[in-house]
């Protein structure tokens, strides 16, 4: 694909997703899939909740956190659109943590131009949310958690789009049920919780309800369905949207570990179209060693195949990544 239709393209984005001058049109960055662990697996990790990526898709599970996690993730879409995340994790005792996160998309040189073509300036569009989390584990097998969102969003040539907003997201994360665990995410509760662009409008954040499963099907753990030196797990999540028109999406997906070391992962993300779903097929892969993970994704994109994109994520623990074994009792172990 040549420049300029990547520059058209990036262009008709902008408009619909980015919140131009005539278009009051909310993007909310997190949509676009945050950790490449998670998308790898078609964006279900509402019910997995670990590492530093839960901040972004379920705060609960920083009540599973007791050491130092940090993450960031980038990619680019179609070269123009640059898509970055940033998220550190701090346990605070009590098995209790909380959590800082930056998600941001955004495109740079964006030719402007009037109804006749004639080019007017550049501009450069940002949508960016910032993330406050806190998470408790309440009870052994339930975690309670909530983030607090600020958005920005920005044009360098035109502000009159420019805007901001608060919103809240809660999730709940029940575990230690054997080879199952459920997680549910109420996003953007706040009602009044609305953006303000700066010609005076107001728009409002989609309420939805994110629920998720995890099943635990081959592990060294007493939580799997059946012992295995080798791991896998099951995911699935749905998005329910309970404001607009937009329909009920599935995401699913496998995450496959031969060794602790590596994870190998594939899924399929539903996204919603005018009229209809899209089923884009994801994948990934992870090698962890000595408290640094490097985590791969790649996500297609049906609608529009030269649009699939390569995502890029380092993850730190303070802990190491331990070694899994067997569980001493199946030993006879002392």
């Amino acid at each position: 694909m040549g420049r300029q239709p990547i520059t058209i393209f990036t262009t008709a984005m902008v408009v619909l997703l980015c919140t131009t001058l005539n278009a009051r049109t909310t993007f909310d960055p997190l949509s676009i899939g945050v950790g490449a662990r998670a998308l790898g697996m078609g964006k279900a990790y509402i019910a997995v909740a670990e590492d530093g990526d839960t901040i972004f898709n379920n705060p609960a599970g920083l009540g599973e956190i007791d050491s130092f996690q940090f993450t960031s993730m980038s990619g680019s879409i179609l070269e123009d659109l640059t898509y970055t995340v940033l998220g550190g994790i701090y346990p605070t005792g009590g098995k209790s943590a909380v959590g800082i996160g930056y998600v941001s998309a955004s495109v740079a040189g964006i030719a402007m131009r009037d109804s006749a073509g004639n080019f007017l300036a550049n501009s450069d569009y940002s949508n960016s949310v910032f993330l406050f989390s806190f998470g408790r584990k309440l009870s052994e097998k339930f975690s309670l958690g909530a983030n607090l969102k600020y958005f920005s969003q920005t044009g360098s040539a035109y502000n009159n789009g420019n805007g901001t907003g608060l919103n809240l997201d809660v999730g709940v994360l029940q575990s230690g049920l054997g080879w199952l665990s459920l997680g549910a995410v109420g996003q953007n509760l706040f009602s009044s919780g609305k953006i303000s662009y700066k010609n005076g409008e107001e728009e409002t954040f989609p309420l939805t309800l994110k629920v998720g499963a995890k099943m635990h099907i081959l592990g060294q753990q007493f939580t799997a369905a059946v012992f295995s030196p080798t791991k896998l797990n099951i995911v699935l999540d749905a998005d329910v949207r309970l404001q607009g028109t937009k329909p009920t999406t599935i995401h699913a997906g496998a995450e496959f570990s031969p060794s602790p070391l590596l994870a190998l992962r594939a899924g399929v993300d539903q996204s919603p179209l005018p009229g209809g779903i899209q089923n884009n097929l994801t994948s990934g892969i992870s090698l962890k060693l000595a408290g640094i993970g490097f985590h791969y994704a790649y996500h297609t994109y049906t609608e529009i195949s030269a649009n699939s994109t390569h995502y890029f994520s380092l993850s730190f623990d303070d802990r190491g990544w331990p070694i899994e074994g067997p569980p001493e009792i199946i030993l006879g172990m002392n």
